[in-house]
């Protein structure tokens, strides 16, 4: 079975830098996957203030705005369709234009009808949390989240953060199709974080040996990091390509609070991370 990749492009205020898209691809590839590449162009609208139209042409700085946008698409998907051929794998390109504040619901929406997301690093970190946070808690599904600039990216080996959580469990499911084409896995247990029931971990062995994935255990201690950065340098330490930990996240009546290690990692990654809520 071949899997479908969504993968998010934007190009406003800045277009998505091109240096991780060949990783993506490459993983993509190793999956035996497809791709589908949304290119998010912005649509601003027209001026409703006359006056201040007049004062500082705002109509000009909206045109010019569209103009970089509809610009910046080009090479983007230039890129995408030579990294497909380069890979041998199938592509579908895709254009939308909308409101730039739409643009991260609408990425959410339309990934919903794919097996996985891949979120490619932003210009802005605030962007990058939010396209991040959209999808990986809009979608339904799961995203591998590519950090920008040298990082290692194989699937030699991988890494499980493990707590024994919901979000934990959905997923180590949602990565089935990954960890079993993963040479080598290894379990993360912070032992000063939250308790870790010893059943569960071995429960967990159970399960991923069930579906053919033998996981070693490796317990770690956080100290003075916080845990999002402190899983992350486990799994490097642990020689992983990839690192697959759940999502933590809950409503209040007005605002979305993230947990302590999906905040890290969704703006500081610094291996590739498959997450899923």
């Amino acid at each position: 079975m071949s899997l479908s990749f969504f993968l998010p492009l934007s190009t406003y205020p800045d277009p998505t830098p091109t240096d991780s898209l060949v990783r993506a691809f490459d993983m993509a590839a190793a999956m035996g996957g497809e791709v589908t590449a949304l290119v998010h162009e912005v649509d601003i609208g027209e001026v409703q203030n006359v006056l201040a139209d007049a004062l500082v042409n705002i109509s000009g700085m909206i045109a010019a705005a569209e103009a970089r946008s509809h610009a910046a698409a080009k090479p983007l998907i230039d890129e995408v369709n030579h990294l497909a051929h380069r890979f041998q794998i199938g592509v579908t390109v895709r254009t939308v234009r909308s409101r730039p504040e739409v643009a991260a619901a609408l990425f959410a929406e339309r990934a919903r009808t794919f097996d996985c997301s891949l979120l490619m690093p932003l210009a802005s970190s605030d962007d990058q949390a939010m396209v991040a946070e959209a999808v990986l808690f809009g979608s339904g599904g799961p995203a591998w989240l590519f950090p920008a600039g040298e990082f290692t990216s194989h699937l030699a080996s991988a890494a499980v953060a493990w707590d024994g959580s919901r979000a934990a469990a959905r997923a180590v499911r949602d990565a089935l199709p990954v960890l079993s084409v993963v040479k080598h896995v290894t379990i993360l247990c912070a032992t000063d974080d939250k308790p870790v029931e010893p059943a569960s971990v071995g429960a967990l062995q159970d399960f991923l040996r069930h579906h053919d994935v033998a996981a070693e255990v490796h317990l770690f201690n956080r100290s003075e990091r916080g845990i999002g950065e402190a899983l992350q340098q486990a799994a490097v330490d642990s020689g992983a390509g990839l690192l697959v930990m759940g999502a933590y996240g809950h409503s209040r009546i007005r605002e979305f609070v993230l947990g302590g290690a999906t905040r890290t990692v969704l703006a500081n990654r610094r291996l590739p991370i498959f997450m899923s809520h």
